[in-house]
């Protein structure tokens, strides 16, 4: 089977824009759209919207969307946060009381409110040109008409089909079975939902007959989301977080999101002299295998929601980084420092675009785990 870890593709270069991201598909969609008048941010949207239709076990309108703007050249850059939260009636101690240490994966406790629709909405609003309907037309139409599954999205989707549950079966599985790669995947109620944001914005997801039927399924699996949850759900912008990694600057989000987990790692990875190494060797296999290691103790410790204090500025000191980094042994691995019960997924998707007047969009949409 082809190596899909491996890039392959020659440089592109373009003078009126540029996208990047995991499906042939959702690039020609974004391209097409900034033929068509839209900027970086119709452009991003559209494509990232219908790579829920191309990797539907990577994304879809029930997750969350965080993205990073830059409106134009030497313009500050906006961090947009689209996560959705717990719903409020969420009680620790009564989940305490049930017996439960942790929240399970498949359980209904494990759903946020999906917060990617709103970002989209207000996105749409704020930065794009075209208006939702015509950012959502290409989705909507392929959603209706099929997608072409390919070779990867089939592996993955194979994969990850015994996570799906009995509702879901058989909307993403073929006479009970994963789809082959060429197989046509069609989803016409989706295609409905997204009719109906084109038509009524937000409202059209977090209020009426699609808000009450997620509510409604979510609560016959022991829930507690409340339609109040769904119509109180909003994208938030904040201030981006950054590092400076050997003469280069990185931007980042801010919690609830772990961009600061990836800063540190960089202030860490730049106390070292890789300069010489193989990009793909053991040595250097080993050392961000430790500094991970560390980091993620580090994010443990520091990092919470965005409502709450974090020690970003501890986090974040190249002082902190550097103390740390000395903790590596480059001959031997360490254990955890702490034991990291991390769910191994690699499920969220990419894409980014650059339009003519130099706007660009960092984006990523995700479900978090396949198929959420």
């Amino acid at each position: 089977m082809r190596d899909f870890h491996f890039p392959g593709r020659s440089m592109v270069y373009a003078q009126n824009g540029l996208c990047a991201t995991s499906h042939p598909l959702a690039a020609q969609t974004a391209i097409d759209v900034l033929k068509s008048g839209g900027n970086a941010m119709d452009a991003a949207l559209a494509g990232a919207v219908l790579l829920g239709l191309c990797e539907p076990q990577m994304t879809g309108i029930g997750g969350d969307l965080f993205a990073l703007i830059s409106p134009g050249p030497r313009q500050n850059v906006i961090a947009a946060n689209g996560s959705g939260r717990v719903p409020r009636s969420v009680d620790a101690a009564a989940l305490r009381d049930k017996g439960l240490q942790s929240i399970p994966l498949g359980s209904a406790h494990a759903v946020t409110i999906p917060g990617a629709v709103d970002a989209i909405c207000r996105l749409s609003d704020d930065h794009g040109k075209l208006g939702l309907s015509d950012i959502l037309a290409p989705a909507t139409h392929y959603a209706e008409h099929g997608v072409p599954v390919a070779p990867r999205v089939a592996f993955d989707w194979d994969e990850s089909a015994r996570t799906l549950q009995a509702g879901s079966q058989s909307r993403y599985l073929m006479s009970g079975q994963a789809p082959m790669a060429g197989s046509v995947f069609r989803a016409p109620n989706q295609a409905k939902v997204l009719s109906l944001i084109a038509q009524k914005g937000r409202a059209g997801f977090y209020e009426g007959e699609v808000a009450e039927d997620m509510a409604a399924t979510l609560s016959a699996k022991g829930g507690t989301h409340s339609l109040d949850d769904f119509a109180e759900t909003k994208m938030e912008y904040g201030s981006v977080l950054s590092a400076n990694y050997k003469g280069t600057d990185l931007l980042e989000h801010p919690p609830n999101g772990q961009g600061a987990t990836a800063l540190m790692m960089a202030n860490m990875l730049a106390e070292f002299d890789m300069s010489g190494w193989n990009p793909l060797g053991s040595q250097r296999a080993h050392l961000e295998a430790e500094i991970t290691k560390l980091a993620y103790d580090a994010r443990n410790r520091f990092l919470a929601d965005m409502d709450y204090t974090t020690r970003l500025d501890h986090m974040l000191d190249p002082q902190t980084a550097k103390a740390l980094a000395a903790l590596v042994d480059m001959k031997q691995a360490q254990n955890a420092v702490t034991q990291i019960s991390e769910a191994v997924h690699k499920d969220t998707i990419y894409i980014t675009v650059v339009d003519r007047d130099q706007m660009a969009v960092s984006l990523i949409y995700s479900i978090f785990h396949s198929f959420g």
